[in-house]
Order: structure tokens, then C-alpha cells, then sequence
């Protein structure tokens, strides 16, 4: 008898009429009841079942309905006494609307492209692919999650950028304001509060941006692969409502003029260490890697440590040397190429330090040393600590000179940018010798034309350094053309109309 009571009510269930049923794509939406769980009153969950390629998922609406009932409010048609609308026609509206509001939500999932699962519906609807982020029992806390994608992201990253992405994401856990439960429902307040966590904390306004920009790849991962809609994305430079990544403190004024990087040049040729200064070879050795930095177009110590002999230093005939930026290697080729002029100043630290030209071999093998993957955790310490070393080195130099200020490892690269505009260098050739993307137009055809001769790039760069030596490769025959240009781009048009009416 129990057998025949579930097969009849199987059977029943089956019968279970669809209110409205649309098909979009690979997914087909439903108003519907779960016959999956009954109560003990005979009732089910009226409920919007999505089917993906066979799976299928029950969104509960949070009413309960008999089979019958939920026919008769299938059936309503507005009619009832008196003129008034019946109770089923009112519930049958309240449920057509709330599946309108979901067939919208599957409309724009399947627009973007990211309408792939149920899981993805789910995803956004509850911010789970599955109760308390996890698809199955021996899953860890964060699978299926936001964290988890976190993870995902991090195991695609290389090893410097990495670690930031994975120290942000500590951070983040640490904070407490996500749990494992939340899934994918991480929004606007959430980040605020992580923000005011980090500000608590005593985060640095440059570290809290650094962090901010990991867990927006993040957001950008979410709605790629559909487990939140564009709206979610919390971050906006305009909308007050949303969060506004901090750009972290400026650093314009971390930098040496030209006179005072032509002090340090001389003490590193002339200047004597005092004795009471341990490791004086030491010391002048940091003060050539600073000077190098600043002399090879500002380059980061990581650069200059992977700085190699290589064909362009032939091709060049040894006036100039070539690399590819490492911060940016793996984004763009051509934006990050770099040509370092070798002017006299920089070729005497090579004589000093350098080892032979060789093909293929490291300048400066005592900087990282061969057989080192750079983007290992072991190359990251090694250059962190040599940055340390030349940083504390070069600040006990200036203390010797009776210099207030103290140089730090940033102060090559902002000296080179600043003293190069200070000098009406171009501004393209200041973009071009560090190594910056001036954008794509023409960038195919600069591939196979160089834009600066070297010839060009000495001239320039001999305004890195107040040195007698220097002042010859400034000598040049300007063209009318470039001798009215210089004069335009040096006076106001009060000063230029002055001078046309010679007064």
C-alpha cells in the first residue's frame, strides 16, 4: 500500500504544470514547484528551475503550494466577486514577476557570454556554487569561492606579483569580514570594511592600492567566468557609492638634481671613505650600482642585475646596451624594451665592476649570480637585500658628504625622469629610454626603426651629469626648423612677440 502511495504521488509530481516556461540559449527557465521535498501538509516550494545541459538547479521563492493549488493559480484569470481580483490571480502576479526579475538575470548572463552552468546561476543568485562555497565534502573551506578563484588567480600569476596577490588575500581572510559561507557574495560594504581593517592596522596608503588592485582581478575573474553580474563590481573612480582605489602617496620629490648626482659621481672617482667605515670597497661598489641605475635610463636594480651582453652591444659597437624590462616583460614586448647609451661616466663603472664582454654573460653576476630563476622567491630576497645594501651604503656616503638628505633605491629612477625633463629633453625620448608604452599608434612600424640613433641618445643623456666630458656630446648643428622649434617651445607668446617686433 506504502509502494502505491509513493508511485501514485510520483506520478502526480510529474503532472506538476510549469506557470510559465521560457528557453534561452542552453538554459531553460521554469516557474514551477520543487517536487523534490513535500511537507507534511502536501505542499512544495513554488520555485524558478533552471536547466543547463541536462543539470538543473531550484531556486526556492519562499511559498508553499498543494499541486492542485498552485493549478488554480496557474489558472487565474483575474475574475472574482464583486469585480475584485481573486487572491490566486494576485499571487499568480507576485510570481510572474519574481520570474521576470530571473529570466532578466539569465537574459544578461547569456548576453555576456557567461551563461556556461547552473553552477554559474547559482553562483550569482546566491554567491555558493554549492552550500557553504563547497561542492563536496572533501573539499577545503574555500573551494568553489570566492577565495578559491582568488587561489586561481594567484597560481597564474609569476612569482613577484604572486606573492603580493597572496599576501593580499591573508589580509583579506585575517580582516574577518568574509567567511567560507559567503561563497561569492562579496560586495561594497565588504571592501570597505577591509579597507577600514587595513587603515586600523596601520596599512600604508601604497600597500592598501596594491591590495585593492589584487582582489579587483579577482571581481574581473567573477564576472568572466559568470559567478557575478557587471553591476557587483564594486570599484569606480565616479560613483561615491562604490570604492575608489587609493593611487598611494607621490614620490616627485624622491630625487637628486643633476648637481648633486655629479657630487656623488666625483666622490665615487675621487672621494676618500674614512677609515672608521668598514668595507670601504663595499661602499664604493653600491655607490657604482646606485650611479649605474641612474646612468642606465633609471633602471630598477632587478634590471640591472639581469643586465646581459648580448647582440645589440655588438650591433651597437659597443656604445650601447638593451633590455626588457622585467616588471613588464610579460605584458608588452615593445613597451618595455630598453637602450642605455654608454656614455663616459657609465663606461667607467663598467670598466670597474662589469665583468669582460662576453656573449650572453650576466654584467653584474654578483648582484643575482647565474642559474637563478628570476622570478623565484630566492632571486626576490637576493635583489630585496642588495636594494638594502646599496640604499644603506649610499646613505652613509651621503652622511660623509655632509648631505641632510638620504637617497633611497627609488631616488635612479625618479633623478633620471626629472632631471631629463628639466633639461627640455623630449618627452618621447624620456617615454622611450625608460621603457614606457607611448601608446600604439605606429608601434608595428617602430619595431623594425629605431627612433633615437645613438649618437642622439649620448647627446641626451650626457645631460645626466655636469661633467666636462659631457659637454662635447652636446655639441651639435641644429637645422632652422629645429632652431625655431626650440625657440618656440622656450618663450611665452608675449616673449616671441616681443622679439619679432624687436623690443
Amino acid at each position: 500500500m506504502i509502494k502505491m502511495t509513493e508511485m501514485t504521488e510520483r506520478k502526480k509530481r510529474e503532472k506538476v504544470p510549469n506557470m510559465e516556461s521560457l528557453t534561452m540559449g542552453n538554459c531553460t527557465i521554469s516557474l514551477t514547484l520543487d517536487t523534490r521535498y513535500r511537507d507534511d501538509n502536501g505542499k512544495y516550494h513554488a520555485s524558478i528551475r533552471f536547466t543547463v545541459n541536462g543539470s538543473r538547479y531550484f531556486f526556492h521563492l519562499g511559498n508553499k503550494y498543494t499541486v492542485d493549488e498552485f493549478d488554480a493559480i496557474s489558472k487565474a484569470d483575474g475574475r472574482g466577486r464583486g469585480g475584485n481580483q481573486s487572491q490566486n490571480f494576485i499571487d499568480r502576479n507576485r510570481l510572474v514577476e519574481l520570474y521576470n526579475q530571473y529570466v532578466d538575470l539569465v537574459r544578461d548572463m547569456y548576453n555576456k557570454g557567461t551563461l556556461k552552468s547552473v553552477d554559474n546561476i547559482r553562483a550569482v543568485i546566491t554567491g555558493r556554487i554549492s552550500s557553504y562555497g563547497n561542492s563536496d565534502e572533501g573539499a577545503t573551506p574555500y573551494a568553489n569561492s570566492f577565495i578559491g578563484l582568488w587561489n586561481e588567480v594567484i597560481s597564474q600569476k609569476k612569482a613577484s606579483t604572486a606573492e603580493t596577490y597572496r599576501n593580499a588575500r591573508d589580509c583579506f581572510i585575517k580582516s574577518k569580514v568574509y567567511d567560507a559561507k559567503d561563497g561569492y557574495n562579496v560586495d561594497v560594504a565588504m571592501i570597505k570594511a577591509w579597507i577600514a581593517y587595513m587603515k586600523e592596522m596601520g596599512y600604508t596608503q601604497t600597500t592598501i592600492g596594491f591590495y585593492l588592485r589584487a582582489i579587483r582581478v579577482v571581481f574581473k575573474a567573477c564576472i568572466s567566468n559568470g559567478y557575478m553580474r557587471e553591476k557587483d563590481y564594486p570599484f569606480s573612480a565616479t560613483d561615491p557609492m562604490k570604492v575608489k582605489i587609493p593611487s598611494g602617496s607621490s614620490r616627485k620629490a624622491e630625487f637628486l638634481t643633476v648637481e648633486q648626482m655629479t657630487e656623488l659621481y666625483e666622490f665615487y672617482t675621487d672621494g676618500i671613505i674614512p677609515k672608521t667605515y668598514k668595507h670601504p670597497e663595499q661602499m664604493k661598489q653600491s655607490l657604482g650600482m646606485f650611479l649605474a641605475q641612474y646612468l642606465c635610463n633609471g633602471c630598477n636594480l632587478y634590471d640591472l642585475a639581469l643586465l646581459r651582453y648580448e647582440d645589440y652591444y655588438d650591433f651597437s659597437e659597443h656604445k650601447a646596451l638593451r633590455f626588457y624590462r622585467h616588471k613588464t616583460k610579460d605584458h608588452s614586448e615593445s613597451g618595455s624594451e630598453v637602450i642605455i647609451p654608454i656614455i663616459p661616466p657609465l663606461k667607467r663603472i663598467l670598466n670597474d665592476w662589469a665583468t669582460p664582454a662576453k656573449k650572453g654573460e650576466l654584467l653584474f653576476p654578483f648582484l643575482l649570480g647565474e642559474g637563478i630563476d628570476p622570478d623565484s622567491k630566492k632571486a626576490r630576497d637576493k635583489i630585496h637585500q642588495e636594494n638594502h645594501n646599496v640604499a644603506d651604503r649610499v646613505k652613509k656616503i651621503a652622511k660623509i658628504m655632509e648631505w641632510e638628505i638620504e637617497p633611497s633605491s627609488t631616488f635612479a629612477r625618479h633623478s633620471f625622469a626629472t632631471n631629463m625633463s628639466r633639461a627640455k629633453v623630449p618627452m618621447d625620448y624620456i617615454s622611450f629610454a625608460m621603457g614606457h608604452s607611448v601608446g600604439n599608434t605606429g608601434q608595428i612600424t617602430k619595431r623594425y626603426i629605431s627612433p633615437y640613433p645613438i649618437e642622439e641618445q649620448m647627446q641626451y643623456n650626457s645631460y645626466l651629469l655636469n661633467l666636462e666630458e659631457l659637454k662635447a656630446l652636446r655639441q651639435k648643428d641644429f637645422s632652422k626648423e629645429e632652431l625655431v622649434k626650440m625657440v618656440k617651445e622656450s618663450m611665452t607668446k608675449e616673449e616671441l612677440l616681443s622679439l619679432l617686433l624687436d623690443k
